[in-house]
């Protein structure tokens, strides 16, 4: 009684980091079945913005949305206070699958913030954000099967080597045995980490801790990764 009470307790009150459900989200349809985008939801917001780009200038690529696909990821008018001050202001995007999108603003234009929500990890003031179709404020669940994540700071464990590190995010997201032994050779060799595998954290450089954060978000293949300053203290080598 009292696990269920704490698991209760941490969904409607998660702390600073997470996105709290309502008190009666046990009672609502939404919570135990999914939603998706309709194709219908994304003709209509096609038909937005063609009508918004017929003056758009050089500086902005048409190419994509004028594809009528669902995004991989949508951001819809999403705001973000805490107190008066305005973090994020009203923010609208899309991004495809097989697209690299960047985010560029000055120090505290409110990129964490947003990276923040979009992994679930604040909640905004309003708007909404849908990643493969799903909500991921009611649906956060089943959202992060389909993300990789890499913050702006390192969260490792200083006694873990970095193998451990990336076996260990492979076992919370429940990979299959054999692929998770390939995908972690695959990772070691892409972040250049083959021959430090057995090193533990604490003794990696600052450069090589950013390498296998990165690492991390890419394991188990998410369709949706999202990184916060990837490349913060790493060599032109691995850039």
């Amino acid at each position: 009684i009292y696990m269920l009470l704490a698991v209760y307790v941490e969904r409607i009150n998660p702390g600073e980091f997470g996105v709290s459900q309502p008190w009666n989200y046990l009672f609502k349809k939404s919570y135990w079945t999914s939603s998706t985008i309709r194709p219908s939801d994304v003709e209509n917001n096609l038909d937005i913005v063609n009508d918004r780009s017929s003056n758009a200038n050089h500086w902005i690529e048409l190419n994509t949305i004028g594809k009528k696909k669902t995004p991989a990821m949508s951001i819809d008018h999403l705001n973000k206070k805490f107190g008066k001050f305005q973090a994020v202001s009203n923010l609208s995007l899309d991004f495809y699958e097989g697209e690299v999108c960047t985010l560029l603003g000055h120090n505290g234009a409110g990129k964490t913030t947003t990276t923040f929500i979009l992994v679930g990890m604040l909640e905004p003031t309003s708007g909404q954000v849908t990643i493969q179709g799903m909500n991921n404020q009611s649906q956060i669940e089943e959202v992060r099967h389909y993300l990789g994540f890499c913050p702006q700071y390192d969260i490792l464990y200083d006694e873990l080597s970095v193998e451990e590190h990336l076996e260990l995010i492979a076992k919370m997201r429940h990979m299959n045995k054999e692929f998770m032994k390939e995908s972690i050779e695959t990772i070691l060799q892409l972040i250049g980490l083959t021959n430090d595998r057995n090193t533990c954290s604490k003794d990696l450089s600052g450069g090589m801790k950013r390498r296998l954060s990165i690492g991390i978000s890419l394991i188990n293949n998410p369709k949706v990764v999202i990184l916060d300053e990837p490349t913060s203290g790493i060599g032109k080598n691995f850039k």
